[in-house]
């Protein structure tokens, strides 16, 4: 077991936490362990229900978490507990076709020396891992032999094997030892093995061609390749070869099962694997319940989401800040476009109830903005089509909301609402496809819902409250410009402060944004207060720190500015006499030297840069008895 988790739990077993639910979060790792060797040496029994609400109580935690990603439900669910008659089915039959053998302790193996002998291949994902003893032993688990030995010797018909004829054959049916779940079977009774539980619920609800079939990469062998072999043992000879709604048989003629494998890369912390074993996992509803490296806020069910899309599928993701950083701003670039382009969306159609005209302009940079766009869809369509290239997707959405954001601004007055909203409404299509919304995409909608996953209601609640704000706002607008055109006036700035106040430390708290414009007119937006808050102290930390900058530069220039003065503070007609220099014995009447100590003339160039010196104190003494004032 790992050093870490032998040391957390020795650590809480030494000195136990006060609050129990910590102690057992220490320990967890190791008491399952303890509980079960115990549990087997006093040959202890459990009813079935025991298990059953163990994995009733991690199947319902599941889907919760499921659920809170806005992953859909699935639209079959197979436990192997209800699927344990065709289990024993499919295992007897592979056994009538002389692919499988019972041992003597009652448990059934997939015989792989026979498969091949049939002209199968085994072991078709990872061909270069076959026979590798640890990744079976990973793979089997705790349906591996206890023995090291594998009995070879070829035995007459009803005559069992005493363990595995080798050591690559893997579990079919596995006796139960006490104290496990069972089911009663021809061969006694015993559990599943891990592997064909998958085959047999697949097949049974899909058939015997399944076109995709997914798993984390760690599952190619020995899993999947397991899974192939004993399926492809099972469904040979059911199906013709003149069925055209799919290919049946591969190159070497036999019955093919899966078309497409799709094998996950891993979440990686330092280079490491995500695992609980090694104490380097957070969990979903951990990483919902706090920020990244533990800090406030905590992670959103879309923030998930748009880190994982940004990693893409088959490679994995390097869970470190960068990546953290970068879907955070990504999400937050996305966000604040989407509320911009609604708030200008109620703002004109307001208008029109109003029956103002609404200039409708096509100019080149509307052109040129709707050309950005269909390059857009054209490129996320060849993303996608990439081996659903998600993190290039993810570009071309951010690209295209740059685009935008740099057309309203260099078209501020004049830019067309009708053609960003355009934009809005495919990037909000594409973003519902991804999942990062968990609410119904009308067709005229833009932007997304509540990041937390749950509903909020967004559009029933900018018709009712918009009518009010913009009461609110329009008042504040007048007062603005009211203030604005009378800045000699007495009540100007505590007017303007008033506004300011509005604006920034009231309304933020109740989710409403008033973004100035040349037009006098403030853009009403609807953001989530948190959002508004951070972006408030955000603002107030730069104030700050400039603040800050702009002291310590005062500073550092009064500071100049006084040893400047200090500096001047010494007479030039004495600077080049003791106790200032020892250089000279003779000088003349503004203090300059004319001889050297020992009598020798100064040297005429010696002279010219005594002379600069001198010029340049004269100067800083100036300006150091102008600063005393008069005396």
């Amino acid at each position: 077991m790992h050093i870490k988790t032998l040391y957390t739990s020795s650590s809480a077993l030494v000195k136990t936490p006060d609050n129990p639910q910590a102690f057992y979060d220490a320990i967890a790792s190791i008491l399952p362990t303890y509980l079960d060797a115990k549990a087997r040496k006093e040959n202890r029994q459990y009813g079935m229900e025991i298990f059953s609400k163990l994995s009733t109580y991690w199947e319902n935690h599941f889907n919760e978490d499921m659920r809170k990603l806005n992953v859909l439900p699935p639209t079959i669910i197979t436990r192997v507990s209800e699927f344990i008659p065709e289990n024993v089915a499919f295992v007897q039959r592979l056994v009538e076709k002389g692919l499988a053998y019972q041992t003597q302790n009652g448990s059934v193996y997939f015989d792989i020396q026979a498969y091949e002998s049939r002209g199968h291949h085994y072991a078709k994902l990872e061909p270069w891992n076959k026979g590798d003893a640890a990744l079976i032993a990973d793979g089997e688990g705790s349906l591996s032999t206890q023995s090291s030995e594998a009995n070879m010797t070829a035995l007459a018909p009803n005559v069992f094997v005493k363990e595995k004829k080798s050591p690559n054959d893997f579990a079919l049916w596995k006796s139960s030892k006490p104290g496990e779940p069972s089911w009663p079977s021809p061969w006694g009774p015993g559990r599943p093995g891990w592997h064909i539980e998958c085959s047999v619920m697949a097949g049974h609800v899909l058939g015997g061609k399944i076109d995709i079939h997914s798993g984390g990469i760690d599952l190619a062998f020995p899993h999947h390749d397991n899974e192939i072999a004993q399926s492809e043992a099972y469904w040979e000879g059911d199906f013709k070869n003149d069925d055209k709604c799919c290919s049946t048989t591969e190159g070497d003629g036999k019955h093919q099962w899966i078309n497409y494998f799709l094998h996950m890369g891993h979440l990686s912390i330092q280079g490491s694997k995500m695992s609980k074993s090694l104490k380097n996992f957070v969990s979903i509803r951990e990483a919902l319940a706090r920020g990244p490296e533990g800090e406030t806020p905590a992670w959103t069910s879309r923030g998930l989401r748009v880190v994982f899309l940004m990693g893409g599928w088959k490679e994995g993701i390097e869970v470190g800040m960068g990546v953290l950083v970068e879907a955070k701003s990504w999400e937050e670039s996305i966000s604040k476009f989407f509320t911009n382009v609604k708030a200008l969306t109620a703002e004109e159609t307001e208008r029109e109830k109003r029956g103002e005209f609404i200039p409708m302009k096509f100019t080149e940079a509307e052109a040129q903005i709707y050309q950005d766009l269909d390059s857009a869809r054209a490129s996320l369509h060849a993303a996608l089509c990439d081996n659903f290239n998600t993190p290039l997707a993810m570009q071309v959405l951010s690209e295209i909301v740059q685009k935008a954001n740099v057309y309203m601004l260099n078209n501020r007055n004049t830019f067309s609402v009708p053609a960003v909203k355009e934009i809005a409404r495919w990037v909000t299509h594409i973003v519902n496809i991804f999942g990062l919304d968990t609410t119904p995409n009308a067709g005229d909608k833009v932007g997304w819902g509540d990041a937390t996953g749950e509903a909020e209601g967004a559009g029933n609640k900018e018709e009712v409250l918009m009518p009010y704000l913009r009461v609110l706002s329009s008042f504040r607008d007048k007062i603005r410009a009211i203030a604005i055109a009378n800045k000699d006036g007495v009540s100007s700035k505590e007017l303007l402060t008033a506004c300011d106040v509005l604006r920034n430390d009231d309304l933020p708290p109740l989710g409403v944004s008033l973004d100035d414009r040349e037009t006098a007119v403030a853009l009403v937006k609807l953001v989530s207060p948190e959002e508004l808050l951070a972006q408030k102290a955000e603002k107030e930390r730069k104030a700050a720190e400039k603040e800050a900058n702009r002291l310590a530069l005062k500073a550092e220039r009064e500071a100049a500015e006084r040893k400047r003065l200090e500096a001047g503070k010494l007479n030039p007609a004495e600077m080049f006499k003791p106790p200032h220099s020892g250089e000279f014995e003779e000088w003349g009447a503004d203090g300059l030297p004319t001889k050297m100590k020992g009598g020798e003339e100064v040297a005429k160039s010696r002279g010219k840069k005594l002379k600069k010196d001198w010029e340049r104190q004269k100067k800083l003494h100036e300006a150091w008895e102008a600063a005393q004032g008069p005396r």
